[in-house]
């Protein structure tokens, strides 16, 4: 015999896809754009860069931000309280430990991260999907695009 405790429950579905329909081309190339600007300016310079609110990696709520290996916050522009913080065993809302998953993404060249997290634009948490990219083997960067709320419409 089976016994409730309750009457509610809840049905859910969802949808495997590739992570190249979750990521467009724009975003890949504005990381890949990011990623050059380091390497033909320089670290400290980059940093310098990415961190500047007024700077040319900031669209919006697209933006790039950086980590050492060690999980240190080497660029946040729109947290600058949080640079120099340690963030590695940092957890979102869920609980995933996305700062780890990106530096291990990272570390094997490139990698896609969804986690849940503030959008600086709507100032309310949203599924983030970002894609990270190692620079020279001691620090890597990234940058995500917000999955609104609603139907996603995945382009083939």
């Amino acid at each position: 015999m089976c016994t409730r405790s309750t009457d509610s429950y809840w049905i859910g579905a969802g949808v495997y896809t590739s992570g190249d329909l979750l990521v467009d081309n724009e975003l890949r190339q504005f990381v890949a754009d990011a990623k050059a600007y380091a390497q033909k300016n320089g670290k400290d310079n980059a940093l310098a860069e990415f961190n500047n609110p007024n700077g040319s990696f900031m669209k919006g709520d697209r933006y790039v931000f950086a980590y050492d290996y060690n999980g240190t916050v080497l660029a946040w522009p729109y947290q600058p309280g949080q640079i120099g913080v340690n963030r590695l065993n940092a957890t979102d809302p869920m609980g995933a430990h996305h700062v780890q998953a990106m530096l291990a993404g990272a570390q094997n060249g490139t990698a896609l991260v969804d986690y849940y997290t503030v959008n600086p634009a709507t100032n309310t948490t949203e599924l983030k999907i970002s894609y990270v990219t190692d620079v020279d083997g001691t620090w890597m960067l990234g940058a995500g695009r917000y999955m609104e709320p609603g139907p996603a419409v995945l382009r083939a």
